[in-house]
């Protein structure tokens, strides 16, 4: 019988060691055989039962018992009915796995906060400004109006632009007026002099005459 006891204490003991290293701290972190042990007053079961409970507990703890095979066993070996395992099993719940869950929560928060703060601070960049290089596009006055100062437009784009020969210092002058400025024509005030205002234009002609042909005198 205790041979049985010590092989199942080294599997324990080995399942126990596989956990994770958050779990074994919650687990150790509550005096969870305390608490079996004071059910000797608060239930009166014997020593022999709480060695039971003792043992399944810890099996469930170290992942060698599934949780819904814990009720069972605890009615079996500890020979108690199964409403008696059952509330057996929601005080342990409230006594020992309750408070285990809670360590654990609380240790993986601290671990989590550690983590950040061990963490380099990221290190800030710049922005990078992305400008456009795509070229306006121009409309069609505009393109008569580079051809007009000599400009081809081969391309509907800025960036491609093929120029006609140079223009000779004279005709860029007149380009560079025409696209500065509206290009008007001068006007020019002409004198006339008539001196033939004062005589009376002819009310009649003779007959058969052509009167664009007659002479102003006539």
């Amino acid at each position: 019988m205790n041979d049985d006891i010590d092989v199942l204490q080294i599997k324990i003991d080995k399942a126990m060691a596989t956990l994770p290293e958050e779990t074994k701290q919650a687990i150790n972190a509550v005096d969870w055989k305390s608490v079996v042990l004071g059910m000797r007053q608060s239930r009166g079961y014997s020593f022999e039962q709480l060695g039971d409970l003792e043992t399944e507990t810890e099996l469930l703890l170290c992942g060698l018992l599934k949780p819904e095979n814990y009720t069972r066993e605890l009615e079996a070996r500890m020979r108690i009915p199964k409403v008696k395992a059952n509330e057996l099993v929601d005080e342990m719940n409230k006594l020992v796995f309750g408070k285990i869950r809670e360590e654990l929560i609380k240790i993986s928060e601290q671990n989590k906060v550690s983590a950040a703060r061990t963490q380099p601070a990221p290190i800030e960049t710049t922005p990078k400004i992305v400008v456009s290089t795509l070229p306006p596009q121009i409309d069609q006055h505009e393109t008569k109006i580079l051809e007009n100062a000599g400009i081809k437009i081969s391309n509907p784009d800025l960036s491609k632009l093929e120029l006609s020969p140079p223009l000779k210092p004279a005709e860029s002058a007149i380009v560079a007026d025409k696209l500065a400025n509206s290009f008007q024509t001068p006007s020019t005030k002409t004198e006339h002099v008539l001196d033939n205002l004062t005589k009376p234009a002819p009310t009649s002609y003779p007959a058969k005459a052509d009167p664009y042909r007659m002479s102003p005198d006539e």
